[in-house]
């Protein structure tokens, strides 16, 4: 009996798991939190068939001293809705954001569609944006662009609003908008300048093709 749980222990062990998805800087999207929910799934009716080898024990006569049990089944199931869950907050987050919003809107920053220039500050960047649109109105379009982007990987390596604490502050006039952004983590500021200059390097691209 001994040497058939150790066949067994073995097999299992030696399962292939899958990798989990690399998410983004901000954590998994809700679709990679789908995928991996589907993932522990199948490991959990997959781990469901192998048989109860203490009862097994049991029947045969032998005495087990002590005896504890792990339903590693239960637990498969128990990280899937977890995932599952947070797939589903992360879907809520972009309906709240974003509601019936057009997808210009949604798809592309705020910053190539309104940026006009800027510069570095010590803690991130300062834009300019026309004045297109007003200061609560920019903010607003932030945050849906941000919520956007956490629903699927949808190539936003370059995007400064993909990064994890970040502030805003927009205050504008009838001549344009200044909106600063500031990153919580010193080790990102230059990461967010360079994703800063390639957003306005793509504004520029967009004004000067009209």
């Amino acid at each position: 009996m001994m040497r058939a749980l150790a066949f067994i222990l073995l097999a299992a062990c030696a399962t292939t798991q899958p990798q989990p998805p690399a998410g983004g800087p901000r954590g998994l999207h809700a679709s990679e939190h789908l995928d991996v929910a589907a993932q522990h799934e199948s490991a959990a009716k997959e781990e469901s068939r192998w048989p109860d080898t203490f009862a097994a024990a049991t029947a045969t006569g032998h005495s087990i001293p002590w005896f504890r049990s792990w339903d590693s089944a239960a637990e498969q199931e128990r990280l899937a809705a977890i995932h599952r869950t947070k797939a589903a907050a992360l879907q809520a987050a972009y309906e709240e954001a974003c509601g019936t919003r057009p997808a210009d809107q949604t798809t592309v920053s705020p910053l190539q569609r309104y940026g006009t220039g800027g510069w570095n500050t010590a803690t991130g960047v300062i834009v300019y944006l026309t004045p297109t649109v007003s200061p609560d109105a920019l903010l607003s379009e932030l945050r849906c662009h941000r919520a956007w982007m956490m629903l699927a990987p949808a190539g936003m390596d370059d995007c400064p609003l993909d990064l994890p604490g970040l502030a805003f502050d927009a205050r504008g006039d009838g001549e344009g908008i200044t909106l600063s952004i500031i990153v919580r983590d010193p080790a990102l500021v230059a990461e967010l300048q360079r994703r800063a200059a390639h957003d306005l390097e793509a504004a520029a691209k967009h004004r000067a093709a009209k």
